[in-house]
């Protein structure tokens, strides 16, 4: 068994519950790597939370409360307590208007984590403090760390957990099919195409938790920042704007994408192309996190810590490496995994 804990009981929380819920019905994931641990194997033995709605409560029925918007794919059979988490700056700005502080005493976090192979990061943009806090507390337990928020981690902790064997990887995780990684494979299809692309953007609007705080000025540039720097750097001298620009309630968990896409080819005819994209926002980070859990542990027993490039740059918009292919990140990835998975020749 994996024995995971999760930071911030979400909208991503919740679709991976069921995720593997799913998986443990016997019914299928696309998209899963075959990797030496089964998914069926993972177990969300911790959680942590600092809404009074969440805090207390059985996972299997804090994954739905308020303001969680994911839709009900499959009864999840959880008996484990979310615990209260320290606040730190995740009621900073706009999270005072959606986020109800509990009253209880904030958990030892540290202790709580002895013995789980695996901590995720599901905390919203913006609470840089209590995403290092959790950091700090899964180093101290010998728990490899996934930060799957837009939080800087992997560049400021990444020696920290060199040094002691654990793998930390990071930071802002790339959906399965969401807009950026969309973009960047269109961009890169193009580029294959020999059309040059001069200028490109993307606007995201959806009602959840995470589109709602970009509404402030700062995690709006923060998540733009990120998303700009991926695309463009697969997008050769272009010039690239990407980002949430709107928060609208009643789409839930649901995301529409839009992005332009101009360019020229041949003797400098022009072209444009339009894209309208919608997905179920939450349910995208389910394999990619279901692979992460995999691999992290995986990493944490063959020894292997810090922050991993290969597998950084898969799977996250900011990692300590960002490849000049999404091809070339996919042809890493596994080349490093077939490296971990082969036996050892004793000398």
């Amino acid at each position: 068994m994996i024995k995971v804990a999760i930071f911030g009981v979400g909208n991503v929380a919740s679709a991976l519950l069921q995720g593997l819920e799913w998986i443990k019905q016997g019914k299928n994931l696309p998209g899963l790597l075959d990797l030496p641990y089964s998914p069926a194997e993972i177990e969300i033995v911790k959680a942590f939370d600092i809404d009074k709605r969440k805090v207390g409560k059985k996972l299997s029925e804090a994954i739905f409360m308020k303001p969680n918007v994911v839709n009900k794919y499959v009864e999840v059979n959880s008996d484990v307590i979310v615990e209260r988490g320290p606040t730190l700056d995740g009621l900073d700005g706009s999270l005072m208007n959606i986020i109800e502080e509990s009253e209880e005493k904030p958990a030892d976090v540290e202790s709580e984590l002895k013995g789980v192979d695996v901590s995720i990061s599901l905390l919203p943009a913006g609470t840089q403090k209590a995403n290092e806090y959790y950091a700090e507390a899964s180093l101290s337990a010998n728990t490899a760390f996934i930060n799957a928020s837009p939080a800087e981690i992997v560049i400021n902790y990444s020696n920290k957990f060199a040094e002691r064997k654990i793998p930390l990887l990071g930071d802002d995780l790339l959906s399965q099919i969401g807009g950026t990684i969309l973009h960047t494979g269109i961009v890169e299809f193009l580029k294959n195409r020999g059309v040059k692309v001069t200028r490109t953007y993307q606007i995201d609007i959806a009602g959840t938790t995470e589109t709602y705080v970009t509404l402030e000025d700062w995690r709006k540039d923060l998540k733009k920042g990120i998303k700009s720097n991926f695309i463009a750097s697969h997008a050769d001298d272009a010039e690239v704007v990407a980002g949430t620009s709107d928060y609208v309630e009643f789409l839930g968990d649901r995301r529409v994408s839009y992005m332009v896409i101009e360019g020229y080819y041949s003797f400098g005819v022009p072209f444009r192309i339009d894209i309208s994209f919608k997905t179920q926002d939450a349910p995208n980070a389910v394999v990619p996190l279901i692979d992460l859990i995999r691999i992290a542990k995986f990493a944490k027993d063959k020894g292997i810590g810090g922050a991993i490039p290969q597998i950084c740059g898969y799977y996250f918009k900011r990692p300590p490496k960002i490849y000049s292919s999404l091809d070339e990140a996919k042809n890493e990835l596994m080349k490093f995994l077939k490296m971990m998975t082969e036996p050892r020749l004793d000398r």
